[in-house]
């Protein structure tokens, strides 16, 4: 038996729909995931040429990177790598907190 005309259309239609569908589904699924890891609150395990140090009382990001960077390095470069790394928003540290710093 043949399918009429508007059948086609409508099953046409509905294929459409469903893909469209699956793609707006994974879509919003892949961006989430992306925008959840992207937005932890803890930083990543450290590696191995890495090595964490605990802030004392009185020690800012400032002097950290000073005594971490390397001869000839920016300091405004290490400063903006050590807060990236440690997921830090603003360079406030209080004692006790742990940063993730490159080893020597």
């Amino acid at each position: 038996m043949k399918r009429s005309w508007q059948e086609r259309r409508t099953e046409r239609l509905l294929m459409r729909l469903a893909a469209a569908t699956l793609f707006f589904v994974l879509l919003f699924t892949g961006l989430s995931l992306m925008t959840s890891q992207a937005n932890s609150e803890h930083p990543a395990a450290p590696s191995a040429s890495e090595q964490i140090v605990v802030v004392g009382s009185g020690d800012t990001l400032w002097n950290i990177a000073s005594s971490i960077r390397k001869e000839g390095e920016d300091i405004r470069h290490v400063v903006f790598n050590l807060k990236q790394r440690n997921n830090l928003t603003s360079s406030s540290l209080q004692a006790g907190q742990s940063l993730i710093i490159p080893a020597e």
